[in-house]
């Protein structure tokens, strides 16, 4: 393979370039329309400051009889001039830009959420994979590949779609990720809605013991089903599995976000998934 460490494609050199140009174009237009606004409002000054010192000469002239009427004076009572549309636009603009910045802002991120929310693609399932390295994490692909071969279209879209939410438990190798990875793992504890588990490890979340529901199956235990065979070696490529690797279901409970009827039903929707995963890795080692 090629190695192109050490320096930037021309494109992109090109293309950073005229971002930099149109930033200085930006700056330099902005710049003008400032310095515009600022000789307006000078004019603007200068002319009120003529027309007050007119119309005291006016007074004072009408005061002591030099004059009978005057024009200027006359102008102070008539209708303030009517701005067009344009100005009132940068009039509103100079004074609360900040805030019209933020509102424009806001409504932007609330309509891409909310868009994100309609659009996205919801999964017939969500395994949590819960790990201390990265050995599981860099399997994300072909895990669900795996799994979806075992999985029916639940939500009936005419796809099969199994979606795995990585949840690190190795937090002295990143600490700056520690912070978000406990975040991730106490958001997941209060869900009722991702009810399996792939890890090699116990975790903090609770288990159902399986070996009273298959008894004498050497391939269960308190934890779940052991997954380290030759079916899932060649399906993941990984032939230094763990021998601790294993499948779990969550015991359904009264959670924050889920009452425990709500998580009973999606145990029973996971289920058959885990009985065909578990005829799987058992017949491949006969």
């Amino acid at each position: 393979m090629e190695n192109r460490d050490g320096f930037i494609p021309k494109e992109d050199e090109e293309f950073e370039r005229e971002l930099r140009n149109q930033e200085r174009e930006e700056e330099r237009l902005n710049e003008q329309l400032e310095a515009e606004r600022r000789e307006a409002e000078e004019k603007q000054r200068a002319e009120y400051e003529k027309t007050l010192q007119e119309r005291k000469i006016e007074l004072v002239k009408l005061k002591q009889g030099v004059i009978e009427s005057s024009d200027v004076i006359k102008e102070v009572h008539e209708e303030p001039q009517k701005l067009s549309l344009g100005q009132k636009i940068s009039g509103a603009w100079y004074r609360s830009k900040w805030l019209i910045i933020f509102v424009v802002f806001m409504v932007a991120a609330i309509g891409y959420i909310t868009y994100d929310m309609l659009t996205a693609e919801k999964p017939d399932i969500t395994v949590l994979a819960v790990s201390g390295d990265s050995a599981l994490y860099y399997r994300t692909v072909e895990l669900e590949e795996f799994l979806e071969s075992y999985c029916d279209d639940l939500n009936g879209d005419g796809e099969v779609n199994v979606m795995i939410y990585n949840i690190s438990l190795d937090y002295q190798s990143d600490p700056t990720m520690a912070t978000s990875s406990q975040a991730q793992l106490m958001s997941q504890l209060q869900s009722g809605e991702n009810v399996l588990i792939i890890s090699d490890r116990p975790t903090d979340f609770i288990l159902t013991d399986l070996r009273e529901r298959y008894p004498g199956d050497e391939r269960i235990t308190e934890l779940g089903l052991l997954l380290n065979c030759r079916l899932t070696r060649d399906a993941l490529k990984w032939e230094a599995m763990p021998e601790e690797l294993y499948l779990g279901v969550r015991e359904p409970a009264k959670l924050l976000s889920s009452s425990e009827e709500a998580m009973k039903e999606k145990v029973d929707e996971a289920m058959p998934m885990f009985e065909r995963i578990k005829e799987a890795v058992e017949g491949s080692e006969k």
